[in-house]
């Protein structure tokens, strides 16, 4: 099952369910430990916007444009954004379901709308995370997904390209 998945992670974001908070998380080790990315992993269980700026700001996951003393999290996110489009990193969020449900969407929305549309060979970021249940994730999303002009797919389609749900 994790050669088949790191497959669908080369195309598609992960969402993992089901099973043990343990269990889903040896999954997730299982997973990356051969993968040829650089990964950067979030503290499992993050509950608020600042607690994700603050790792943001750990690790250096943005790139300012211009130079300055310090910067605001609004300018931290900007900068962030950016990151998250150029990018060719991991992303791993696990018990993702603890986090504020406003932004946990807002945080998935940009992490869908930078795959989807994106040429083969381009640079991009990927993404697992990893709750308890599916939750309703799929149909929010798709609520809230922006999708391009004359787009023949809908909104649920584009969420269902672009994250596959990995069942435990």
């Amino acid at each position: 099952m994790v050669e088949k998945t790191q497959k669908i992670l080369s195309k598609k974001h992960l969402l993992i369910v089901g099973k043990t908070e343990a269990e889903r998380r040896m999954f997730i080790n299982a997973l990356i430990k051969d993968l040829n990315f650089e990964v950067f992993r979030f503290p499992r269980k993050l509950k608020s916007i600042d607690e994700y700026c603050d790792v943001i700001e750990k690790e250096k996951l943005y790139a300012p444009w211009y130079s300055a003393k310090s910067y605001n999290i609004n300018q931290i996110l900007d900068f962030h954004w950016d990151w998250i489009s150029e990018n060719n990193s991991l992303i791993v969020m696990e018990d993702f379901d603890q986090m504020e449900e406003l932004w946990r969407i807002e945080l998935l929305r940009i992490y869908l709308n930078e795959i989807d549309g994106r040429k083969k060979g381009e640079n991009r970021i990927h993404l697992i995370i990893s709750q308890e249940s599916e939750n309703g994730l799929t149909e929010k999303l798709s609520k809230v997904i922006k999708i391009r002009e004359n787009e023949k797919r809908t909104r649920r389609q584009v969420v269902d390209q672009n994250l596959q749900i990995v069942k435990l």
